[in-house]
């Protein structure tokens, strides 16, 4: 596509009307000193700019001013061959270069001008590729509307300028924050008190990871903090479950709030005393702020549906996704590649929607070859990306599980990773009949059936 001449009409695809003004003004400061060319750098880049010629006078004055070097016309014209490979200098070049307008100290405004209509134009492209990707015979509209949204947050993250603070204008609000006690706002706790001492609480914008092979409780403990926060908190949390149904959820949480077994509840051979424990457990449960989503393809184009429904009503305080490996991912050359992109895209929708994203995730066989068989963080499966990008890892053993004999009824969570507390590892019981993990305690047995709180 090439650009109109100055004065034409232009269509919704070409700049708005003074761009092309405030692209000279621009380009005009940038090849007169350095510090423009650094301010002009900051905030556009050569695709923001209309005219092939604009963005070549920008790119070479950027170069130059990264460089350190001085940045004058003489320079910038010595370096055009240089961005252009093969590309002669000619004297079109000299005066092209003296017609820029030099407006020093307006850089910001123009560049500003220049930003939004790039944005403008770049959102009309993808408009048009919309229309083209959701035609009549679109394969997989779940994944056209997945690249749209992507392609959109890249534009306006790289439009974004308001993503550097100076320590100045934070240093008085996070001191003003430490006089205040930690309550529920500052995270969302596990349920479990000794994981809760490693782990202070899930924050907005983490990205949990909970690991282990399986039949080793990933699930149970992802629905344990899912639970915990929506049942005992009345926090809303939306649950992706990808392995279970939504009635396998229901089951699992019924048998951990009412202490019902579990196979009692999937045979349904209740007694009387089982519907009284229910019973109790009912308002609990109806009055929990849990939705539960049990799409078996669900991906990230989905997750962020649901979380923008939520947040009409109240936005989500917590997600658990069961299980990494079930997500849908889009087109990628390997299957480690398409998982490195589901952990960058949960990490971003943790970031993006303020919420802490619990993610249960199978690990390889690594542990089974090793003599003690407990697990480590690069045994997750398929992508060393998970790992990367997590701030908190959970890594899931239970001797009893190799060993009949060894501690029946415990599970060790392992705290391998976090980026803002400590690293241990903790015993909590395990209750595979509640479903359910708990505290240990000295009264506590394999069998026990604590009346839950």
């Amino acid at each position: 596509m090439s650009a109109p001449a100055a004065g034409l009409a232009l269509d919704g695809s070409a700049p708005a009307p003074g761009v092309i003004a405030s692209e000279m003004a621009v380009l005009g400061a940038m090849i007169q000193s350095r510090p423009a060319a650094e301010e002009a750098a900051g905030t556009l880049t050569s695709a923001s700019f209309w005219l092939p010629f604009h963005q070549i006078v920008f790119e070479a004055a950027e170069s130059l001013a990264a460089e350190g070097s001085p940045v004058d016309p003489a320079a910038v014209l010595g370096r055009i061959p240089r961005i252009v490979p093969g590309r002669p200098v000619s004297s079109a070049d000299g005066t092209a270069l003296a017609s820029l307008i030099p407006r020093a100290g307006a850089v910001g405004y123009h560049a500003r001008i220049i930003a939004a209509d790039s944005m403008r134009r770049q959102a009309r492209l993808i408009a048009e590729r919309i229309l083209q990707r959701t035609g009549a015979d679109c394969a997989d509209p779940a994944q056209a509307a997945g690249d749209a949204r992507r392609e959109l947050d890249e534009i306006l993250g790289a439009g974004a300028a308001d993503g550097a603070v100076t320590a100045a204008e934070l240093i008085g609000d996070v001191l003003a924050d430490l006089e205040n006690p930690v309550d529920a706002d500052r995270g969302i706790p596990t349920g479990l008190a000794d994981l809760d001492a490693l782990v202070p609480g899930m924050r907005a914008g983490q990205l949990v990871i909970i690991a282990g092979r399986p039949g080793f409780g990933k699930s149970m403990l992802g629905l344990n903090i899912a639970r915990q926060a929506a049942v005992r908190m009345r926090l809303p949390v939306l649950l992706m479950s990808l392995e279970m149904t939504r009635d396998e959820v229901m089951h699992r949480i019924i048998a951990a709030e009412a202490m019902v077994g579990l196979e009692v509840i999937q045979r349904h051979e209740l007694d009387d005393g089982d519907w009284q424990r229910i019973q109790r457990a009912h308002d609990r449960i109806a009055g929990s702020g849990l939705i539960i989503d049990d799409a078996a393809d669900a991906g990230l184009a989905r997750l962020r549906v649901r979380l923008r429904e939520m947040a009409r009503s109240g936005p989500a305080r917590l997600v658990v996704v069961d299980y990494l490996q079930l997500m849908h991912a889009g087109k990628a050359d390997s299957r480690q590649q398409a998982v490195a992109d589901l952990s960058r895209g949960l990490k971003l929708i943790a970031r993006e929607f303020a919420v802490p994203v619990v993610v249960c995730a199978q690990l390889n066989r690594g542990p089974e070859q090793r003599t003690d068989k407990r697990p480590m963080p690069s045994d997750l499966r398929e992508s060393g990306a998970v790992e990367a990008d997590a701030d908190v890892i959970m890594l899931l053993h239970r001797p009893e599980y190799y060993d009949p004999g060894n501690r029946p009824g415990e599970q060790d969570v392992n705290v391998a990773k976090d980026r803002q507390g400590r690293l241990g590892e903790i015993r909590v019981g395990f209750q595979g009949e509640h479903g359910r993990l708990v505290d240990l305690t000295r009264t506590w047995s394999p069998s026990s059936a604590l009346e839950a709180p």
